[in-house]
C-alpha cells in the first residue's frame, strides 16, 4: 500500500513512496484542486501557460497583451475578485514596468506566473465564459488567487520600489 504524506516546507505537494523502493526514493506531484471552479486542468489555462512563455520573449506580444489588460480592466466586474482585484492591478502595472525596462527585479519563474495569470484574465474563451454574467470572471479570478500564493512578495516589493519613484 503507497502511503501519501504532506510534505511541511512544499505546501500543496504530495510525496510518494515508490513501490518496492526504499522509503527514501521519493517523487513529487502537485496535489489537485477539488475546486469546482480550478481551471488548471482547462485548455484555456494550458494556452495562457504557453502564451506567458511567448509574451515574455516576444516584447510585441507583451505590448498587446499590456493593450488587452487595459481594455478589460475597464470592462470586468470587480466584485468577483474581491481583495485581489489590487492584485491583478499591480501584476498589470508590474508587466508594464518590465515591458519598458523599469523594474526587472523579478525571477522568470514568478515573471512567467503573472503572465501567464493576466493572459488568463484576458482570453475571452476560458473554463467559464466571461459574457456569463454573475459567474463568467469567478474563474479568472481563482487563477489570479492561485498565481498570487506564489507572487505576492514580488508585487509587495514592486510596489514598495512604486511609491518610492513618485
Amino acid at each position: 500500500m503507497t502511503l501519501l504524506k504532506q510534505h511541511p516546507p512544499n505546501k500543496g505537494i504530495e510525496t510518494r513512496n515508490k513501490p518496492g523502493k526504499s522509503s527514501r526514493v521519493r517523487t513529487a506531484r502537485l496535489k489537485r484542486s477539488r475546486h469546482p471552479l480550478d481551471p488548471r486542468g482547462s485548455a484555456a489555462y494550458r494556452q495562457a501557460s504557453s502564451s506567458a512563455v511567448a509574451c515574455a520573449d516576444d516584447p510585441e506580444r507583451l505590448q498587446k497583451l499590456l493593450q488587452d489588460a487595459a481594455w478589460k480592466t475597464k470592462n470586468a466586474p470587480r466584485d468577483q475578485f474581491n481583495e485581489t482585484w489590487p492584485y491583478l492591478m499591480a501584476m498589470i502595472r508590474i508587466l508594464r514596468a518590465y515591458y519598458q525596462r523599469e523594474y526587472q527585479n523579478v525571477s522568470r519563474q514568478h515573471l512567467l506566473t503573472i503572465l501567464g495569470a493576466v493572459s488568463y484574465f484576458v482570453s475571452s474563451s476560458d473554463f467559464i465564459p466571461d459574457w456569463l454574467s454573475d459567474a463568467g470572471y469567478l474563474d479568472d479570478a481563482f487563477v489570479v488567487g492561485i498565481a498570487l500564493e506564489s507572487v505576492k512578495d514580488d508585487l509587495d516589493a514592486f510596489m514598495r520600489w512604486e511609491a518610492q519613484q513618485v
